[in-house]
């Protein structure tokens, strides 16, 4: 027992002096560069320029988009976007799961504005090295937050992004528009055997590994197909989220349709494993007769 008491009070004291090396280090920072900045109450360190700024605010659900810069106080780039390349980092507002390095410097921005952000190590990466950034490392973080959509300003971002002109929307808010006409193909029933070719995309663009594990920055979550040769897919024996079942319904065997489902037709305000919460996501469906 009083080895652990030990061992806790050194921890504490380990975390303390950290701590104040961390201030100092800022002071130090803020005087060399001429800086003139406000302290949090939970002790980040900013400066934000409001000149671009539009005054709208986030809201839970709002898609916000940013692009930034992240360095170490010696000038050791960490990460970065490019707003030059059109590569910025979008997360979903508000949910449970969300707090990161660019929580707390996003709460203090509206739309438009930028800022410059003293980030201490107990805000950021803790006592834990990762990558090039050493233990108690303070950060550096240049911010701007481009861009903030609500689920209808989703909607008509991927209209325009994908092409999507005139299509209809029905009674539940799904936004369908067939790319492919088949009327003389079997209607998609409850027990009728079909293949299902998709490929899903959320509102942005996002870096992950795609079928070969190479990197790479777009908006596909997913793709593939519901069914095999052997085996068709049947509706009525799987469980889609509503907007997709409501999808299949307008279809015929042969056709091909463009679909926006509003997170109430999707995977709602939990999300899944692989789509986070209030996320409006953009199928592609083909129905192709077994």
């Amino acid at each position: 027992m009083i080895c652990a008491v030990l061992f806790s009070s050194c921890s504490v004291d380990t975390v303390d002096e950290q701590a104040n090396k961390n201030e100092v280090d800022i002071q130090n920072y803020i005087k060399l560069q001429k800086l003139t900045m406000q302290k949090s109450a939970d002790g980040l360190y900013y400066q934000i320029n409001t000149s671009g700024s539009t005054g709208k605010i986030k809201n839970q659900g709002d898609l916000v988009s940013f692009t930034y810069k992240m360095t170490l106080l010696d000038g050791t780039v960490i990460d970065s976007t490019s707003k030059a390349k059109g590569i910025n980092r979008s997360t979903i507002w508000g949910l449970a799961n969300s707090t990161n390095i660019y929580t707390l410097p996003l709460t203090l921005l509206k739309e438009g504005e930028s800022g410059v952000f003293l980030i201490p190590s107990a805000l950021a990466f803790g006592g834990t090295a990762y990558g090039d950034v050493p233990a108690y490392s303070v950060i550096k973080l240049e911010l701007s937050l481009d861009a903030i959509r609500n689920e209808s300003e989703q909607i008509t971002y991927i209209q325009k992004t994908y092409g999507i002109d005139n299509p209809e929307k029905t009674n539940s808010g799904l936004v369908f528009k067939k790319l492919v006409e088949n009327p003389t193909g079997a209607l998609v029933s409850a027990d009728a055997p079909v293949l299902v070719n998709y490929t899903g995309r959320l509102a942005y663009n996002y870096v992950h590994t795609d079928a070969s594990g190479a990197y790479v920055y777009n908006a596909i979550f997913g793709s593939g197909t519901l069914g095999t040769p052997t085996v068709p897919f049947i509706l009525s024996q799987n469980n889609l989220i509503p907007g997709f079942t409501e999808a299949l319904k307008k279809l015929r065997a042969g056709e091909k349709a463009a679909v926006i489902i509003p997170y109430a037709l999707g995977y709602g305000t939990a999300g899944n494993s692989a789509i986070p919460g209030y996320a409006t996501l953009y199928f592609e469906i083909s129905v192709v007769a077994p």
